[in-house]
């Protein structure tokens, strides 16, 4: 769940009355002869896109967390990784929740000699008609919850488990944390 702040509050309440306003100003200059219903849907609908951009924009820098001292260990018995640290709320605002998204991908590039990478030409017809032949995965993204509800300053552990195609033959691991 996310928390609004004080800032989202002063944000939400500033775009109600400029909404407000707007539609005042459209009934009061209207004429008579066309209807007050499009201008002011679509007074709501920029206000609305207008309050999601403000809403997320502030989520962004009001809501930070950090990671620190992150290990992660090979599991070969069952093709697994874990990843384990430390999440640290290093903004001034109660964070909701921190997901961290974990990326996965095959480092199925072969090196040559000058650290230079062989380039294969691919036709578009070859995704058309794979007949039948399996392409491994590119990559595998998936998104585990590491806090909630946490406060300034606090300082969490979290451990996470995921398990890595068989067919990739070098994983490389990439994750990034969102927090709101």
């Amino acid at each position: 769940m996310t928390y609004f702040t004080i800032l989202h509050w002063f944000a939400i309440i500033v775009i109600v009355l400029i909404f407000a306003l707007i539609v005042a100003l459209t009934i009061r200059n209207h004429d008579g002869k066309s209807s007050l219903f499009p201008p002011i849907l679509a007074t709501l609908f920029i206000m609305i896109v207008f309050a999601t951009f403000a809403i997320y924009g502030l989520d962004k820098y009001t809501k930070v967390a950090r990671l620190e001292n992150i290990v992660q260990k090979k599991v070969l018995i069952n093709e697994s990784f874990s990843i384990s640290g430390q999440i640290r709320n290093i903004g001034n605002f109660k964070i909701g929740q921190c997901i961290l998204e974990v990326k996965i991908a095959n480092d199925s590039l072969e090196k040559i000699g000058t650290d230079s990478a062989i380039f294969v030409p691919k036709s578009a017809l070859d995704n058309i008609f794979n007949w039948g032949e399996k392409s491994a995965t590119i990559e595998t993204t998936k998104e585990f919850v590491i806090a909630e509800n946490l406060y300034t300053g606090e300082m969490r552990n979290f451990t996470i488990f995921m398990r890595y195609p068989p067919s990739y033959a070098k994983p490389y691991t990439r994750y990034e944390l969102y927090c709101h």
